[in-house]
């Protein structure tokens, strides 16, 4: 809703201050997923006039996903003015705004979203700041009957309905453009009382909120509290809007209330973030400082495109797509099960969740400041969370979201498993604006390996960084761009280099119709030459990626050969980012050779094979044996390796094994002492996937054995 004069000028000062390059500095921020506190409310996940007039829009697929708790409406700007448009009573004007507030109450109270609804009595009244200078305000000259009146039908008409909402009785009553009759003045509380009276009288079970003051004023609020303390006229709720901490002004908030020996009651914020503060950056700070405050609801405000547009108070573009700030309140949503403890560093706030239900824990960072430079995670308490951790490591999966609209998703930083270390690890989050959100997510370690996204511009002679010649040049604001960022040159010889620890890399860039040839190679190897040009811009797609290497460090050199396709016309060379990739480590699977059927990992055993069960010294207590000379065991198994486990002792025979039907390889199971579960035969290392390997019976024996038995205990599969 367009605010005040007054907040305007004080809303572009602030944005003023805001916008002052920020230099980049280091901070750091502490998760401790061991100290568990509230379940996540998602205080905030709220939006005023966020619905489209019949409340249909936008679309579940674009709703739902946000798990919003709080909605604010009363049908501003709907033509008609309202009540004091219909002559002060209920015609048309009156019925339109009521009818689209009820429409969208009903949809986003019902079970699918379960959210409460605050009703802006003022607006379905008529006061929007639209109102003519001639409007007759509630008891002007003392007379509050035509106000009486209209919360009268209002009241009667809501609950006919069926739908349920809370009364928000008057938006801003700052003594200016929505209550031009002065902020806490004797004619306000006859308004105020006189509707509160009245509601209650019809509806004792009404939850009312107020005073909704345009910013938190705390001898405002203070002075109205005890006013309507003493009048018998506290609200439900206790709301204001843009607070500038939401924690600080909560706590104070407590505070005013026990001064004044009022119970404890519920605080929302209606409206929050000015113009100025609507990027994904301070849109994050402010939802983790919100989920770490006693508010229990808070409703994104908004500022242009009032009052039916149906965008999420700017969310969604016009066309119903996403902007970074929709993908931070979806962001927000994944904050399920228990917050955590954390702490915040300069300009930059995080929240956190545990989920073992989930098998996840996820962070949202939120910056406040403008900043870049990078900001240090760290992640304590894992030994509470056995779960995550597998070999070792925990799986990160860190996100960037960007200030742009539309935006099709979050932008992938790095997705790998990180070592635990004494219950803690540590991420690095680099910021490449001051306006970007980035999340974390957590899950059950694997194998090792992942990928690191690297843009163009992290400069430096270190590891996962590039280095440029003087005939580079750097241009920024490029929305199609992974940080908004293109390295370029077209002078032929320019050279780029870039050094990564890893086994792969892809190298993105710009294709274009001005893009010339580069060559690329990696570690002084033969160079390949890649052509940029394209007769549609593609600005971050994969032109080249490398072989697989060995694990380590390794140096990509891009060099610009000053040519061009025929059907170019420039030798520009543009660079975006590089995708560094390390291969997972191999991992083994044990397999008991007592597990049967035909299916992978599995043995089957042809006739002349008997069981042991009850040996101690075998790997499941089992050994599957045979001294029937031809018998045969087959296992079926996927990987690129595998060992048998079996018994060498004294009555052991000389068995033959083979793999996808090759040579078979004789081993002799005899031995003087007796080994229930040594490796007995190592396959060599195979392609990567499924194999046969095959044991046979082969009725010879080593002439110091005592017999002919074979017996299998388990095989190791390797696989990666």
């Amino acid at each position: 809703m367009n605010r005040l004069r007054l907040a305007l000028l004080m809303a572009l000062a602030l944005a003023a201050a805001l916008l002052t390059a920020v230099p980049a500095q280091a901070a750091s921020v502490t998760i401790n997923l061991a100290e568990r506190g509230k379940a996540p409310t998602r205080a905030g996940a709220g939006f005023l006039y966020g619905l489209n007039q019949n409340g249909s829009g936008p679309a579940d697929s674009l709703l739902q996903p946000l798990r919003p708790t709080l909605f604010r409406g009363g049908g501003a700007r709907i033509a008609g003015h309202g009540w004091i448009g219909d002559g002060y009573t209920a015609g048309n004007g009156y019925r339109v705004r009521l009818n689209s507030a009820l429409d969208q109450a009903r949809r986003v109270t019902a079970a699918a979203y379960g959210a409460t609804y605050h009703l802006l009595v003022s607006d379905v009244w008529g006061a929007d700041t639209e109102q003519p200078s001639t409007t007759v305000y509630p008891c002007d000259n003392g007379d509050c009957s035509n106000w009486r009146t209209f919360v009268n039908r209002l009241v009667t008409d809501v609950r006919a309905s069926g739908v349920r909402v809370r009364y928000d009785i008057w938006n801003e009553p700052e003594g200016t453009g929505f209550w031009p009759r002065g902020v806490n003045s004797p004619q306000y509380f006859q308004m105020w009382n006189t509707a509160v009276n009245e509601i209650r009288r019809l509806d004792p079970s009404a939850v009312i909120v107020g005073p909704s003051f345009g910013g938190y004023n705390r001898t405002w609020i203070g002075d109205w509290l005890t006013r309507t303390k003493a009048d018998g006229t506290l609200p439900n709720v206790l709301n204001w809007h843009f607070s500038g901490d939401p924690v600080a002004d909560a706590n104070d908030a407590t505070g005013l209330l026990s001064a004044r020996s009022i119970p404890a009651m519920p605080f929302t914020i209606d409206e929050y973030l000015f113009p100025q503060q609507q990027n994904p950056g301070y849109l994050a700070w402010y939802l983790d400082r919100l989920a770490a405050s006693s508010v229990s609801a808070a409703a994104h405000a908004i500022w242009s495109d009032c009052c039916v547009a149906g965008i999420l108070s700017g969310a969604l573009t016009s066309d119903q797509q996403p902007t970074g700030q929709w993908w931070v309140y979806r962001a927000y949503a994944q904050l399920t099960g228990s917050l955590v403890s954390t702490t915040n560093g300069d300009g930059v706030a995080v929240a956190a969740a545990v989920d073992q239900s989930q098998n996840r824990a996820v962070a949202l960072l939120g910056n406040n400041s403008g900043q870049t430079g990078t900001t240090t995670v760290s992640v304590t308490g894992l030994s509470s969370t056995p779960w995550l951790v597998n070999n070792g490591a925990v799986h990160v999966h860190v996100e960037r979201i960007p200030h742009q609209s539309p935006l099709s998703g979050p932008l992938v930083v790095s997705d790998q498993d990180v070592t635990v270390s004494g219950g803690s690890l540590t991420v690095p989050v680099s910021y490449l604006s001051g306006t970007d959100a980035y999340t974390i997510t957590l899950t059950p370690g694997g194998s090792g390996g992942g990928t690191v996204v690297v843009d163009g511009n992290t400069t430096g002679t270190g590891a996962n960084q590039f280095q440029y010649d003087a005939n580079w040049g750097l241009t920024t604001g490029l929305a199609d761009m992974y940080a908004g960022t293109a390295n370029w040159s077209h002078v032929a010889g320019a050279t780029a280099t870039f050094r990564f620890t890893g086994t792969q890399v892809a190298l993105r860039a710009v294709r274009d119709v001005d893009q010339g040839r580069m060559t690329v190679s990696v570690d002084g190897g033969s160079p390949q030459t890649v052509d940029n040009y394209a007769p549609a811009r593609n600005a971050s797609g994969v032109v080249w990626t490398s072989a697989t290497l060995p694990a380590g460090p390794h140096t990509l050199t891009i060099v610009n050969t000053g040519q061009r396709n025929p059907a170019g016309t420039g030798v520009n060379i543009a660079i975006d980012r590089a995708d560094v990739t390390s291969s997972p480590g191999p991992t083994t699977v044990t397999v008991d050779a007592n597990v049967t059927g035909t299916g992978t990992n599995q043995f089957s055993y042809s006739s002349g094979w008997g069981l042991a069960t009850g040996v101690p010294d075998m790997y499941a207590g089992t050994a599957n044996w045979s001294y029937t000379a031809g018998s045969t065991a087959t296992l079926a198994f996927t990987g690129t390796r595998v060992a048998l486990h079996a018994v060498r002792d004294v009555d052991q025979q000389i068995i033959a094994v083979s793999v996808d039907g090759g040579q078979e390889t004789l081993v002799d199971d005899y031995s003087s002492t007796r080994n229930a579960s040594g490796v007995v035969w190592t396959s060599p290392v195979l392609a990567n996937g499924a194999h046969t390997m095959r044991v046979r019976v082969t009725g010879n024996r080593n002439p110091s054995s005592s017999g002919f038995n074979a017996a299998l205990d388990s095989v190791d599969i390797t696989t990666g």
